[in-house]
Formats: structure tokens, C-alpha cells, sequence
């Protein structure tokens, strides 16, 4: 971490002028801890990596560019990982399939009606819907579309924590669906395009005819977020400000206040 804060610090990709539980600045964290005897010491880290296939200098990346992408378009604004997804897969198009809850895609991929090409589209997963769950267990089954040849890729309002993988998944889309976003505009055959290297995100529809179009879907009273206390949650999911703002209460309610 030390050789790594530095790079960082060096390549002026860091604020070295803040305070941690350290002290002042960033300039502690180039040593590294070691125990002298029964005494803890500092020493200078290290200069160079120890490894480069698992670190590289800042003045040697293994890529240009960061293994995170922003996707903009008629969709709303997503986030990709971009990073473990080969090359080829970073532009795909095609129908979409339209899902509302993750269970009812992973039984629809079981019955082996999803071998084909597809963007897998789940919404109503975002911070004013259902809370966000986990949606990991999408990736092992749109990897065995992709390793059959299929293009797919995953479009959700929803998160993945960093277990997307080889699959293109663009995650965090806002505006949400529970807020009226595009994505509750989406219906199954919808063209849509994932343009991971031009940073776009669009279903291939007029403008005009697809704005058009009511939202459907769940709704925010569905039977289904309810009980176990869920509802409970109500306030918060009325009051969270969107995904890409860190769906924050306390922002979006000062905001509003503001």
C-alpha cells in the first residue's frame, strides 16, 4: 500500500492535503509498519513493485484508461466495469428482456429460455425501490449465455458489487424505475445498445415514441415489498436521493430543504 499511496501521490491522483486518523497529509502512509522486537516502527515502503504483474508504476499501467466507465444516453447515466470484459464484448446490441425481480430471470434462464442474444434488463432494484439487493447471481448465468456464443449484457438499476466480471453490466442506471426513469419504458424486443467504449447507453427508439410511452412494472406499493418489516422502510425509500449521488437521505433531504 505504501508503494501504491505513493505512485498515487506522485502522479498527483491524490490529495495529499488531508487529514486522517494519521495526522496531517498523505506523506505517512509512503512507510510501512514493522515491529522492532515488541516496538512498532516505521520504515521508507518500498520504490518499486514487487510484482508487476499484480502492480504497476503509475508511469506503466497495464491500461490507459480506468477499469470503471460512465455510460450516458436516452436510458438515463450508468456505471460499468469495464476492466475484466474482453474487448469484443464492449459493444453490444440487442433485445431486450424485461424483468422485475432477479429470481423470475434466474428461473426463466433455468427453463432455457434465454439462449439467445439479449440485454438482460432488471429494474426496480434501485435505493427508492426494493433497496438495493445484491443481483451477483445474474453473472453466473449471463456467463454461460456468453461462453455459448450469445452477446448479452445486463442493464439494471440495481448494484453488483464488483461481480460483474467478463459480463458487460451497466449498474446504478438513474434515473431509477421506482422514480419514473426510462427504464420502466423498456418493453421485451426493445433494441438496445451498450456501447461501453463510447460511454453510451440507449434503447433504439424516436425519441418521441419511446418518451411517450408509460412507465410500467412494480409499483411502489407492490405486495412483494412488503412484510418481514420491510415496510417499515417506506419513509427512506420515498426520501433516498438517486444512485448517483450516493443514495443519501441526509443529501436529499438538505438538498431539498436547500
Amino acid at each position: 500500500m505504501s508503494f501504491l499511496i505513493g505512485q498515487l501521490l506522485d502522479a498527483g491522483l491524490l490529495h495529499p492535503d488531508v487529514r486522517t486518523v494519521a495526522g496531517a497529509g498523505l506523506d505517512a502512509y509512503r512507510r510501512e509498519p514493522v515491529l522492532d522486537g515488541n516496538a512498532l516502527s516505521y520504515r521508507p515502503g518500498p520504490t518499486e513493485s514487487l510484482d508487476t504483474d499484480v502492480l504497476r508504476p503509475a508511469s506503466a499501467p497495464f491500461a490507459p484508461n480506468g477499469g470503471l466507465r460512465i455510460l450516458d444516453g436516452n436510458l438515463g447515466s450508468a456505471v460499468i466495469k469495464v476492466a475484466a470484459v474482453a474487448t469484443e464484448h464492449h459493444v453490444i446490441q440487442a433485445p431486450a428482456v424485461v424483468f422485475d425481480d432477479q429470481h423470475v430471470f434466474l428461473a426463466a434462464f433455468e427453463a432455457g429460455e434465454l439462449d439467445r442474444d439479449l440485454v438482460a434488463v432488471i429494474r426496480y432494484q434501485g435505493p427508492s425501490a426494493n433497496g438495493m439487493p445484491e443481483l451477483h447471481k445474474l453473472t453466473p448465468a449471463l456467463g454461460i449465455l456468453q461462453d455459448r456464443g450469445y452477446q448479452v449484457a445486463l442493464v439494471t438499476d440495481g448494484r453488483m458489487s464488483g461481480a460483474s466480471g467478463k459480463i458487460p453490466a451497466a449498474i446504478h442506471l438513474t434515473p431509477e424505475a421506482a422514480a419514473g426513469g426510462p427504464i420502466g419504458r423498456i418493453r421485451d424486443g426493445d433494441l438496445v445498445r451498450l456501447n461501453a467504449t463510447a460511454g453510451t447507453l440507449d434503447v433504439l427508439l424516436d425519441d418521441d415514441v419511446f418518451a411517450a410511452r408509460e412507465i410500467t412494472g412494480a409499483a411502489l406499493d407492490d405486495v412483494s415489498w412488503s412484510g418481514t418489516g420491510r415496510e417499515l422502510f417506506s419513509v427512506f425509500r420515498r426520501q433516498v436521493g438517486p444512485a448517483d449521488r450516493g443514495a443519501s437521505v441526509i443529501t436529499n433531504t438538505l438538498e431539498g430543504v436547500l
